[in-house]
């Protein structure tokens, strides 16, 4: 018997016909009874696609982009709603495999496992999960497959979370309504005592803010901001290692991004951490 699973992608300026995964949701959703798909569109303007008339595919447009954490809990009550046994988050850069939604639908799944997370890479790299008890940075290590009790962080994209996870969640964190929601997911599957089940199955997502030449300052302050309420309120252990960090970047930058506004702003982080305002 297959598990009831809830597939939720967020849209943003992107037609869903142009993501990389709609041929392969297309043919699942014609297929696959047990399977629903549910888009949120924060776009400015509503799009059409013929799968959003399809029996088992939701569409929801909201044009005020409030971001991740607004989209990730309409789709949470929509996973409730249906009875899904596992809700998948799915970004609309994520390429994802037959395999891995065959996996997530054949799945024994136990009230022990907070989180089914594949291996996500990046041009070529591996970027998550990554081993998160000690402060994430360029020497952290990767875990390979297997159920796993230590912190791990893992992005959103790809991740599934069993219904069990959504009750005892509630609600995903409007503290972080785009940046580090995945830094505080974990946290908080950590703090409730839940094991990660890291799946043999590769996805690949293309991850723009791994190059600082495709960050605007916009979005970069987005980052920064979130990256440290994450924290200051939560992983307090590694504040301090995070001001150490931000130090460094700050020299990385300078020496390397030719935006100068990037470093500059990395900086009047790390003093205004450092003067504890």
């Amino acid at each position: 018997m297959s598990n009831s699973l809830v597939i939720a992608i967020v849209l943003y300026q992107t037609e869903f016909a142009q993501t990389p995964s709609y041929s392969l949701l297309r043919k699942f959703l014609a297929t696959e009874k047990s399977m629903h798909l549910f888009v949120y569109d924060n776009s400015p303007k509503a799009q059409e696609d013929m799968l959003f008339h399809e029996h088992n595919v939701h569409y929801f447009h909201d044009e005020t982009n409030l971001g991740l954490a607004v989209a990730y809990n309409a789709a949470k009550d929509f996973c409730i709603e249906v009875q899904g046994d596992l809700l998948l988050l799915l970004d609309q850069d994520t390429t994802i495999k037959a395999s891995y939604i065959e996996k997530l639908l054949g799945l024994t799944v136990t009230i022990d496992i907070g989180a089914y997370v594949p291996i996500v890479q990046s041009h070529g790299r591996q970027i998550s999960p990554v081993l998160s008890e000690h402060y994430i940075g360029r020497s952290s290590t990767f875990p390979e497959a297997g159920i796993y009790t230590e912190k791990i962080m893992s992005i959103n994209s790809g991740t599934a979370l069993p219904k069990e996870t959504l009750r005892l969640l509630r609600t995903f964190n409007l503290e972080f309504p785009l940046d580090f929601l995945d830094h505080w997911l974990f946290w908080q599957l950590h703090r409730l005592q839940k094991k990660i089940c890291v799946l043999d199955e590769h996805v690949d997502h293309e991850l723009s803010v791994l190059d600082y030449s495709a960050v605007s300052l916009k979005r970069y302050e987005s980052i920064i901001q979130a990256e440290s309420l994450f924290y200051q309120k939560y992983e307090h252990d590694k504040f301090t290692e995070h001001k150490k960090h931000l130090l460094l970047r700050t020299i990385k930058q300078f020496l390397r991004v030719k935006n100068r506004a990037i470093w500059r702003r990395t900086f009047s982080e790390y003093r205004k951490l450092s003067k504890g305002k």
